[in-house]
């Protein structure tokens, strides 16, 4: 006589993984211990979770040379997507763009999570250097003014810039504006005390330091409003066939990655040589590199000929430094005026 299942505590039977775990012993053995999921719950059949995918340890809690094992074959595995990602981001432009509109997402690191990783290094990159080659700024105080000298890291020499007055008045800028403007002369009124308590903190000890560190974050914050505003801008230029928005997006996410890999290696180099016999061609080659990249990229993605593609990147190239721009007027304001 057949035996139906057991119900589970849901009321229901038992799931294909409880039945094929059944089926996998010899008659007249004890089934396996059931084991289940620590993540989901359910089920496994396998060293692989069928519900969720979690990878199934026997103990939870590991030493650190088991995890620190985990993450070398992880990173040195040869089919690991970290290495696949950036293989194909910087030798096959716009394949990951391609890659991930047709439905191909599991081979590759996903687009914002591989943004994330690379703008958060190539930010370290440029802080590091920021700081190894910021000059030591002294400042003496003389008879209402202060006069600064710069100690420069390479020769660890001081060398007098200059002098400039210690302390700002907005009150003769603000009168001429209000003769011209009287809206912006308004303006000007509002804003005097903050630009000139920014000019007291700029001009005291540390204040260079810190207002780089402020242009900094401020610019790593505002490339999450950069790239989404270019990308409304590309609308423009693919009205038929018409474009989904994301398209614009993901391009100029796998774009703005590569760029940052490139210039992180850049600056790299010019922290270790100075020579205008290494930086030179290399900034030259890097150059024509990124050119051509924009170029095979756009035409994989868009599918287009070589002369809608080159004028519609001299588009995009302009529209791209033009906002740039406007963002590091309004950086460098916002820095000044948050000191």
């Amino acid at each position: 006589m057949r035996s139906t299942p057991e119900p589970t505590a849901d009321g229901g039977g038992l799931d294909e993984n409880t039945v094929e775990i059944e089926r996998s012993a010899a008659p007249g053995e004890r089934p396996a211990e059931l084991r289940h999921c620590e993540n989901c719950g359910a089920a496994l059949a396998g060293p692989y979770c069928s519900q969720c995918g979690q990878h199934h340890h026997e103990h939870p809690v590991h030493h650190f040379w088991h995890f620190a094992g985990e993450a070398t074959e992880d990173l040195t595995h040869a089919d690991s997507r970290l290495w696949q990602t950036i293989y194909a981001l910087l030798l096959r432009p716009g394949l990951l763009t391609e890659q991930f509109l047709a439905g191909r997402r599991v081979r590759y690191l996903p687009p914002v999570r591989l943004y994330l990783v690379v703008s958060v290094i190539f930010f370290l990159i440029i802080g590091l250097q920021q700081r190894l080659s910021a000059p030591a700024i002294n400042v003496h105080e003389s008879r209402g003014s202060f006069h600064y000298n710069v100690v420069a890291p390479s020769s660890g020499t001081d060398s007098v810039v200059g002098a400039a007055p210690e302390t700002l008045s907005m009150g003769p800028v603000c009168e001429n504006m209000r003769a011209d403007s009287p809206r912006l002369g308004a303006w000007c009124t509002a804003l005097a005390p903050r630009i000139e308590r920014s000019w007291r903190m700029l001009n005291a000890e540390g204040g260079m330091e810190r207002l780089d560190a402020i242009w900094l974050h401020s610019f790593e914050r505002a490339m999450f409003v950069f790239l989404p505003l270019l990308a409304l801008l590309m609308k423009p230029l693919y009205l038929k066939p018409r474009r989904h928005y994301v398209q614009h997006l993901l391009f100029l996410l796998h774009n703005q990655v590569c760029l940052f890999v490139v210039l992180g290696l850049y600056t790299l180099l010019g922290m270790i040589t100075t020579s205008s016999l290494v930086i030179g061609p290399v900034s030259a080659g890097l150059w024509v590199y990124v050119s051509i990249y924009f170029y095979l990229s756009m035409r994989r993605v868009y599918g287009e000929t070589r002369w809608r593609t080159i004028g519609k990147l001299t588009v995009l190239s302009a529209g791209y430094f033009s906002v740039l721009l406007l963002m590091l007027v309004v950086i460098l304001t916002y820095g000044f005026l948050a000191l």
